[in-house]
């Protein structure tokens, strides 16, 4: 318990610095070219006698910006948008029949009421499933278009244990927090795809490109740090995370659904090599399949 408290500290207090940083050079830019004097900013920077300066309006702006969002993260709002952020849309057509009805299962074998939970699908091109928040399950269309619905069910199953297991509480808040500096990443890409765009023209297009290329190198540095803080979280905790969310499918009958699921998933996947093995935050899909399989043959006798 002491240890995965200091762990959510760390990685929260690294998510805070990290976007600090990069939403801190997006009001900077706005007041080097259009100077902040808000006069709410200014009240309430009075009333708890905090200079007007140009350094310290970059600093609470900043500030506001990350903590306000927090405040609201375990929200419908906030949750909804971060899986938009992450190319999700609400199930439609043949393939969101197809998730509906595997998740009816689930909520029959677990106990659970449907209703309580959103579910959307990926613009991916693997086959993932993932939770996010308290209540939302998102898979990706192949995995959908590949798999029977028993198979659907028990991925479903597993993501459904990281739910109840609460693991991604931390995430849920890391990714809250980086919610303004990923906004600040898409204003960045957008000014550099202009700048491109208008470089072609004569006399003023290398200095447009000089320009792009600044913007685009913080892209990839800002892009590097904000995947950081959770690649921690996953790299020291999500692989024991993953095999207790197994367990919980196995436990509500369906692990030899998951079994099948995962099967399907592993025929896709390349053998890790030893360094990707050690950094990958999911253990190896052929040990998690053996301790399936040792659960189930245990408890149901699966052939």
């Amino acid at each position: 318990m002491l240890y995965n408290l200091l762990r959510d500290i760390f990685v929260l207090s690294l998510t805070f610095i990290v976007n600090f940083l990069i939403v801190s050079t997006f009001w900077g830019l706005i007041e080097l070219f259009s100077p902040i004097r808000w006069q709410w900013l200014q009240e309430g920077m009075n009333y708890f006698n905090i200079p007007f300066t140009e350094t310290n309006i970059i600093i609470v702006l900043s500030a506001l910006t990350l903590l306000i969002p927090c405040l609201l993260y375990r929200t419908r709002l906030m949750q909804r948008y971060l899986c938009w952020s992450m190319n999700c849309q609400a199930p439609t057509g043949v393939a969101g029949e197809q998730l509906k009805q595997a998740m009816s299962i689930v909520c029959r074998k677990a106990g659970l009421d449907m209703d309580d939970y959103n579910l959307y699908i990926c613009n991916a091109k693997m086959l993932n499933a993932f939770a996010v928040g308290s209540n939302n399950i998102a898979v990706t269309l192949p995995l959908l278009t590949n798999m029977r619905v028993n198979e659907i069910a028990g991925i479903l199953a597993h993501e459904m244990g990281h739910i109840q297991n609460r693991d991604t509480n931390t995430a849920l808040l890391t990714s809250t927090m980086s919610s303004f500096g990923n906004l600040v990443v898409r204003i960045y890409s957008f000014i550099t795809l202009a700048l491109q765009i208008i470089s072609f023209i004569p006399v003023i297009g290398w200095i447009t490109a000089i320009i792009s290329w600044f913007f685009l190198i913080q892209i990839w540095l800002f892009q590097f740090l904000m995947q950081l803080p959770l690649h921690l979280i996953t790299m020291f905790s999500s692989r024991q995370d993953e095999y207790e969310a197994d367990l919980y499918a196995c436990r509500i009958g369906l692990g030899a659904e998951l079994y099948n699921g995962l099967l399907l998933i592993s025929q896709g996947e390349s053998r890790m090599s030893f360094a990707t093995r050690i950094l990958s935050s999911h253990p190896a899909t052929e040990q998690r399949l053996e301790r399936i399989k040792n659960y189930v043959n245990a408890n149901y006798n699966m052939a």
